[in-house]
């Protein structure tokens, strides 16, 4: 048994200092503290799903109200060029 641990002691030792070094683990002070980061930096970078949904909603019928408004500018434009036509004929 005591042959194992001696043979595994120098990994054990260096996966504590890789640990240490690497700061796998950390404090609930330090968890505190990160957590308050990642909150601020959701709420600066990402918007809420209500949010979302609501602003998609209105682009969406931002968009159709366009798409309607240019169909009839499209018809409005062709009827002029068919009346030009016709009364040159």
């Amino acid at each position: 048994m005591d042959n194992i641990f001696f043979n595994l002691a120098p990994y054990i030792i260096m996966f504590i200092v890789f640990c240490i070094q690497y700061k796998i683990f950390m404090t609930p002070a330090d968890f505190q503290k990160e957590k308050a980061l990642f909150v601020q930096y959701i709420a600066e970078h990402y918007v809420a799903d209500k949010t979302y949904r609501e602003n998609h909603k209105s682009l969406q019928e931002q968009v159709t109200q366009i798409h309607q408004d240019v169909s009839e500018v499209k018809t409005l434009l062709i009827s002029i060029v068919n009346n030009q036509h016709n009364s040159r004929n």
